[in-house]
């Protein structure tokens, strides 16, 4: 930035203030901590049932991002898993249990080409 500590830390807090900043977080590497397989799952949930089911989807340690989407499924969770009986304990108890959850498609990463949270501003 090319500022000193002092004007840099005074234009992080206005950033902060301005709701810019939201927070601050150290990027983990999955593999080293054992998180290998990530695994993003499109599910279908009628509006009526979301209210229900999206407290409990968000406060599953797994699930690291949640969307609302535009397509043949209308809702998408990045999770990631130790290995595939993980997953598939994970997808027995959340998604063939749950007659909320109408209908559902897995996809697994193959290769991770680029993840940032990094904005191109």
């Amino acid at each position: 930035m090319g500022l000193t500590p002092t004007p840099c830390f005074k234009r992080l807090k206005k950033l902060k203030d301005r709701g810019v900043i939201i927070g601050q977080f150290a990027l983990l590497d999955k593999e080293k901590l054992g998180l290998s397989l990530n695994v993003f799952i499109m599910i279908n949930i009628s509006e009526e049932q979301y209210a229900s089911i999206s407290e409990k989807i968000k406060s599953m340690p797994e699930v690291i991002a949640f969307y609302r989407i535009s397509g043949s499924f209308n809702y998408l969770m990045h999770t990631v898993f130790t290995d595939m009986n993980d997953y598939y304990s994970f997808y027995e108890k959340v998604i063939l249990t749950n007659s909320s959850i109408s209908g559902s498609a897995s996809s697994f990463v193959l290769e991770q080409i680029k993840e940032t949270n990094e904005l191109p501003v």
